[in-house]
């Protein structure tokens, strides 16, 4: 069965005020309540303001994206029956969106762009007793109301979830790059699923967040719609929730279309010219975005394209980190392979970026600098970065505290001997032809020396005293 997928994405734009009135952004640890106004809360007489730091933003993205920009715009209000929009509505844009008509291509396609708006961000409800479905009672911190949203809308071109999160890896990476968007953010990201299969109905996935949990998502709507169709059943149009804990997706509310929400222009609120000259000067500051700096990696640096591609796209601040290295360090390839195929997977294991890590250029370099000087092996260096990451300890300080310089060849022969005299059948075995008993042996010397000893002198070694 054929599946089709688009997604509906909701990003916070990075700015000091809310869109439409001062109150301050960074509302993350802060007492609930406490960053209001009477505009975020909804007060009757009170007055919306754009905040043109978010229309500069706004229209940097739709440019990244290879947008239309719409010459002249508005805001609407969305009918919004729930408690996070005190108001009873919500501030954002349908009629006419701030962009349309783009594209973001990954690696066997043109993913369409349907459309770019602008929209404020609901309060966050806390859900006490239970999730979204069973909880005993809500709580409403309207700090949040009023952020300052992007809404990106795809068509439905996706057809698989490896689709997805190729699309959502680049798209964060050119947020990031344009340095309006900051993945550590509580909620910077959230996503609405729309799928379906050949001969059912659309069904809507709510406010997902994190792309292991939007794959989750979407590989469990994907075997549910099929088991249904199976059956002869029919797949009802509806909203649905994901549930991180349990995996499985949950029925919200069955039939809603647009026209549910009674959209009306915002009277409180201008029409908007956006000029070629407004777009031209946004042009001039916009930065180098990740698909030129992937191929400036590959002609500068000389490494191989996929790894420019992971270092660039998993998070901008790796990329930095990558350039910063390579002010210190001239080895281009060594750095790429280290960081790809090492670091990323320590970071990963910590669960942390490289923002968050105590990892710094400096000491990164110092460690690669240890292989180059032949003090110690990569394999040991395979073992020493993981307690760096951990850490942030020098690698000298690490390898002079648990005493492990690399073992020279005068001192590395009586263990060999020592391991040939322990382990007769394996040497007889590798005299026969049978290869794998000489990784035996090496690996056995290895494990005696604490990996201080080069696999490759070893294997030497033992192939000279057999």
């Amino acid at each position: 069965m054929k599946v089709v997928m688009g997604l509906e994405l909701h990003v916070h734009l990075l700015s000091k005020s809310k869109l439409f009135c001062s109150c301050p952004t960074n509302y993350e640890n802060k007492e609930p309540n406490t960053l209001v106004c009477p505009v975020c809360c909804g007060f009757p007489g009170s007055k919306p303001k754009i905040t043109k730091k978010v229309l500069d933003s706004g229209i940097m993205v739709a440019k990244a994206l290879n947008c239309n920009i719409s010459p002249v715009i508005f805001f609407s209000r969305k009918s919004y029956p729930y408690p996070d929009m005190p108001k009873n509505f919500q501030i954002s844009q349908y009629e006419i969106p701030l962009a349309f008509n783009g594209y973001l291509e990954i690696t066997n396609k043109k993913v369409r762009i349907k459309r770019v708006h602008l929209e404020e961000d609901p309060a966050k409800l806390v859900h006490v007793g239970g999730d979204i479905t069973s909880a005993k009672y809500v709580l409403v911190d309207y700090n949040r109301a009023g952020i300052p949203l992007i809404e990106i809308v795809t068509e439905p071109d996706f057809e698989s979830t490896k689709e997805v999160r190729e699309f959502l890896s680049k798209l964060t990476s050119i947020l990031e790059h344009l340095g309006v968007y900051d993945a550590s953010k509580e909620a910077a990201l959230r996503v609405d699923t729309n799928i379906s299969l050949e001969g059912g109905e659309r069904v809507e996935i709510k406010n997902i967040t994190g792309f292991a949990n939007i794959e989750k998502a979407l590989n469990y709507e994907i075997v549910r719609q099929q088991n249904l169709l199976r059956m002869g059943m029919q797949v009802e149009r509806e909203t649905r929730h994901f549930d991180a804990d349990t995996k499985i997706t949950y029925s919200l509310r069955k039939k809603e279309f647009e026209e549910d929400y009674g959209y009306i222009m915002d009277s409180d609120l201008p029409w908007i010219e956006i000029s070629d000259e407004w777009i031209k000067e946004i042009e001039k500051q916009m930065p180098e975005l990740p698909d030129t700096r992937i191929k400036r990696f590959v002609k500068k640096y000389e490494i191989r394209e996929r790894d420019a591609k992971v270092i660039v796209y998993v998070d901008k601040t790796l990329a930095d980190f990558f350039e910063s290295c390579m002010k210190i360090y001239k080895k281009p390839k060594m750095l790429a392979k280290w960081i790809v195929a090492d670091l990323l997977k320590c970071l990963n294991y910590q669960g942390v970026t490289i923002r968050e890590s105590k990892v710094k250029p400096k000491t990164f370099v110092e460690l690669l600098k240890l292989i180059d000087e032949k003090k110690i092996t990569e394999r040991l260096a395979k073992e020493i970065i993981k307690e760096f990451v951990a850490t942030g300890t020098s690698p000298k300080e690490i390898i002079k505290a648990k005493k492990l310089v690399r073992i020279e060849e005068k001192e590395l022969l009586p263990i060999i001997k020592n391991v040939i005299k322990e382990n007769k059948k394996a040497v007889e075995d590798f005299k026969a032809g049978k290869e794998k008993s000489l990784e035996f042996l090496i690996g056995q010397v290895l494990r005696k020396t604490k990996v201080r000893a080069d696999p490759k002198i070893v294997r030497e070694l033992i192939k000279r005293l057999i």
